[in-house]
């Protein structure tokens, strides 16, 4: 019989912890199975060198380490992350999508900060056995678990604080568990399709890390990669369509960048998906700043003045993206879609 969620859930733990209830809800509520044990100090700094963390950001997270006694709030949290970690684990992304981690209060201290990190951490070695068993090389392993280092860097240089919990993470769950690998330039998420009467097969999220400049042959050399990759490690995923939902597909972005810039030449090869409205209309606005400026964006809301004065002024895209905002536009996700012929 399910136990009911008054007698799983301890009270106000949303309150205590400064995050919303709707928020925690679906990490707090996941069945676990055994109880979370997280790495002693030797084996965290082996699997943190692993994951590409950096020295300074390594030792604050090993004094941040959560404890079920000190810190039983957090705890709860931490115990339904590894769980929904692991149920998730070396499965194709569903088609009913998946919502980021929240986001902890920005007075959480070290403990919050690092909690997420200590999440992934544990499931390490559960990945390292799934790409064992698939046949998947050590290398691709440790593309897909540095992420946790990038992140961490990106949190300190965007936030002046050491963690990931400012970030609304979304890429580091699935790079944990398999769903997201990267080859070459880009990133890959596994996922499922559906158009409204249940699955109808398989595609391939094509994702643009902020790693350096988006070289045209650099991203054809890594989508042709991809798709021979996963149709050797994973047959019974067949593969439909590349799919790329992104910022960079905004064609507003045609008013202000040079025909032959790697942005463009980039949209060109993609079919639009007719853009449908968003309720929030600032949400690629936020999203653009946060990803294409690496700049810390409000959680919600329209950006204002004293947010654009944060963004330097020394690219065409960083100008580009307050002057059309300014002028009174948004800026937009963009869907775009290649689809793969088949039998």
């Amino acid at each position: 019989m399910p136990t009911s969620r008054s007698a799983r859930l301890p009270h106000h733990l949303a309150a205590r912890l400064g995050m919303r209830e709707s928020a925690i809800d679906r990490l707090v509520l996941m069945p676990v199975g055994p109880e979370v044990r997280l790495p002693g100090d030797n084996e965290a700094k082996e699997l943190l060198e692993f994951c590409s963390v950096r020295d300074l950001d390594e030792e604050a997270m090993l004094r941040a380490r959560p404890d079920r006694e000190r810190h039983p709030d957090w705890w709860w949290l931490l115990r339904g992350t590894v769980a929904e970690l692991r149920q998730r684990m070396d499965r194709p992304l569903s088609a009913d999508g998946y919502a980021s981690w929240p986001t902890v209060a920005d007075d959480s201290g070290p403990v919050g900060m690092f909690l997420y990190a200590w999440a992934l951490l544990a499931v390490v070695p559960d990945l390292v056995r799934v790409h064992q068993r698939r046949g998947i090389s050590e290398a691709i392993t440790r593309d897909a678990v540095n992420d946790l280092g990038g992140v961490m860097g990106s949190h300190y240089e965007v936030t002046g604080v050491r963690g990931v919990g400012l970030f609304p993470l979304w890429g580091p769950p699935q790079s944990f568990c398999g769903i997201d690998l990267s080859i070459g330039r880009h990133s890959f998420t596994r996922t499922e399709m559906a158009f409204g009467d249940g699955p109808a097969g398989f595609a391939l999220q094509v994702h643009i890390p902020p790693i350096g400049p988006l070289v045209e042959q650099e991203s054809v050399a890594s989508i042709d990669g991809a798709l021979t990759f996963f149709a050797k490690h994973y047959p019974d995923d067949p593969i439909s369509a590349l799919v790329c939902k992104s910022w960079m597909l905004d064609p507003q972005l045609r008013d202000y960048l040079k025909p032959d810039s790697n942005l463009l030449r980039f949209q060109h090869r993609w079919q639009l998906i007719p853009h449908v409205a968003l309720d929030d209309a600032s949400e690629g606005d936020r999203e653009m700043m946060r990803l294409g400026l690496q700049v810390r964006m409000p959680e919600s809301g329209a950006l204002t003045e004293k947010h654009l004065a944060r963004i330097p002024q020394d690219t065409t895209l960083q100008r580009s993206f307050v002057d059309h905002i300014r002028s009174g536009g948004h800026w937009y996700k963009r869907t775009g879609i290649r689809w793969l012929l088949g039998g």
